[in-house]
């Protein structure tokens, strides 16, 4: 966008980009910037097509050349088909080639727009009979047709057309007679005016499109943010491609659940936002600790963090990255406690074995786990002790040999009845 592509200045403010009274820069000059970079990309596109119609008026003039002449001229006819031509030629070649183009498309717009302008004006004036009508009429095309088709800003259109001025006051035929100056120098100087607010519209309507699409990139941006906020990457992506519920069967993972003991009492004793402060820090110490270790958080209920290995991205040793991340925890923990008011601990329980995963809801997404392993998880938890992480029997097969464990306890657990259980005591010395 996405998103994370865009501009600083985008993401910075909301507030509409002023744009200069007459040459219409962007008061930012990363905005400017980047405008610049949008509009001679599209620019690019837009002169391949400039070119081809040019080529097809060069070959449409040098017809009209052979009507308007009464007496018509091998030197027009060289000028028109062995000069301009060739340039179109060349330069489309350019444009479809070169990827760096796109950098100097003002500077070669111009350069070429005044090389038809001068082939026009000051040299088939002097080769052929051209009328000077004529011939201003041609200066004229090119001019309009120029700043339209090439994309012309301000800067480039302003020289230009004081390229065009100054060509059309110098065809032969003009003196210093009242009449003939009132017929060419007014006509010569309102074309040029006129083209000039052509390119100032042009360009301004540019520039608004411009801020608008920009704009509403950064809000797609910032609702794909929140999307992959809420949702683990692989599945807001499949969100957004598939329609319908998503759900997924995964045979083997790990699911964690941790909750702090003595949370109530600080609860009740602290106002809320130094409580929620509180938290906030645990929580995304958890989260950078979940990133390090390949682990997808699943979601926080009150005190209670709940994350998962294996899902939505296969993990092999999943088992171990959870008593990895358990381990940290306890580390991180220890680490923070100390900001608290009163003494906490964490309870932390893990088991493994299959799940069903998927997204529930429309208004409010949520990627939940379902099935025996995360009852077992949360059994592990709310049935361990303070400063502990006790693991089910099939999380103790996938770790055995790999880190310590306490001897095996048999604990009835509600809704299941007896089971055996391990601490996980950390890793081999």
């Amino acid at each position: 966008m996405g998103v994370k592509v865009l501009s600083g200045w985008l993401q910075e403010r909301q507030a509409q980009l002023h744009m200069g009274r007459w040459m219409l820069e962007f008061d930012e000059t990363e905005a400017e910037r980047a405008f610049v970079r949008y509009d001679d990309a599209a620019g690019v596109r837009g002169a391949r097509f400039a070119l081809v119609i040019g080529a097809a008026f060069t070959v449409v003039y040098g017809i009209v050349d052979l009507l308007v002449l009464d007496e018509p001229s091998l030197a027009a006819a060289v000028l028109r088909f062995a000069l301009l031509l060739p340039v179109f030629g060349l330069s489309a070649v350019v444009l479809t080639r070169w990827s760096r183009a796109a950098e100097f498309l003002q500077a070669t717009s111009v350069l070429l727009l005044a090389a038809i302008l001068l082939d026009l004006g000051t040299v088939q004036a002097r080769v052929a009979p051209f009328p000077t009508e004529y011939i201003r009429a041609s200066c004229t095309v090119t001019l309009l047709g120029g700043i339209g088709l090439l994309r012309l800003r301000m800067h480039a259109a302003t020289l230009t057309a004081a390229l065009y001025v100054a060509v059309c006051l110098t065809l032969p035929g003009l003196d210093a007679q009242v009449d003939v100056l009132a017929r060419h120098v007014a006509p010569t100087f309102g074309l040029a005016g006129i083209a000039l607010v052509i390119a100032y519209a042009l360009e301004r309507l540019r520039r608004t499109d411009f801020v608008a699409q920009r704009e509403v990139e950064l809000e797609r941006a910032r609702s794909e943010e929140l999307l992959f906020n809420v949702l683990p990457a692989p599945i807001a992506e499949r969100l957004r491609s598939e329609p319908g519920a998503i759900a997924d069967a995964a045979p083997d993972v790990s699911v964690l659940f941790s909750d702090i003991v003595g949370f109530t009492p600080v609860s009740e004793a602290l106002p809320a936002e130094e409580l929620v402060g509180l938290l906030d820090t645990m929580f995304r110490e958890f989260d950078a600790l979940c990133d390090a270790r390949g682990v997808e958080k699943i979601k926080t209920l009150g005190d209670a963090y709940m994350a998962v290995a294996g899902l939505p991205m296969p993990d092999a040793d999943h088992a171990a990255s959870l008593a990895e991340l358990a381990l940290d925890m306890q580390r991180t923990l220890a680490r923070l406690s100390p900001a608290w008011p009163s003494p906490i601990a964490m309870r932390i329980g893990i088991a493994s074995g299959p799940v069903v995963a998927g997204v529930i809801g429309r208004r409010k997404f949520t990627y939940d786990l379902w099935g025996d392993t995360v009852n077992t998880a949360s059994r592990m938890e709310s049935h361990g002790r303070p400063h502990r992480i006790q693991v089910s029997e099939t999380t103790h097969a996938l770790l055995e040999g790999r880190y310590m464990f306490s001897d095996p306890q048999l604990i009835d657990v509600k809704g299941k009845g007896p089971m055996t259980t391990y601490f996980l005591l950390g890793a081999p010395a």
